[in-house]
């Protein structure tokens, strides 16, 4: 009897300690739940298209291309907190990142990509 009351004990402040690992449903909704408009602006009067390839996208050059007003392009999504590594592809085969980012890192194939941080 006393090693059930034992266990239940320990189950219960291992919720208090580590809240996550007994309502992940719940943990799931609050980091959903905390997103940021971000917008992704890109200026080159040449180019036919720009889209934003990155790791919140999983590297896809097609699914988050930006809309042209003139010489400049530019993207608002809505992410979720966290950091995130990006750069543009340019006319589909060009990849550059962002002049006005910040940071940036290389990514360890002989290019760079921006760094972003959605807080």
């Amino acid at each position: 009897m006393w090693i059930k009351s034992l266990a239940i004990m320990i189950i219960a402040l291992l919720c208090l300690l580590v809240p996550w690992g007994c309502a992940p449903s719940l943990r799931q909704s609050e980091v959903e739940s905390r997103r940021s408009l971000v917008r992704f602006v890109y200026v080159n009067p040449k180019a036919q298209s720009v889209c934003v390839s990155g790791s919140f996208n999983h590297w896809s050059d097609e699914s988050h291309c930006l809309r042209r007003d003139g010489s400049t392009w530019s993207l608002v999504l809505s992410l979720p907190e966290g950091r995130y590594t990006y750069g543009f592809v340019i006319d589909g085969n060009t990849w550059e990142a962002d002049p006005g980012a910040t940071l940036s890192e290389g990514d360890g194939f002989g290019k760079t990509n921006s760094v972003l941080t959605v807080e």
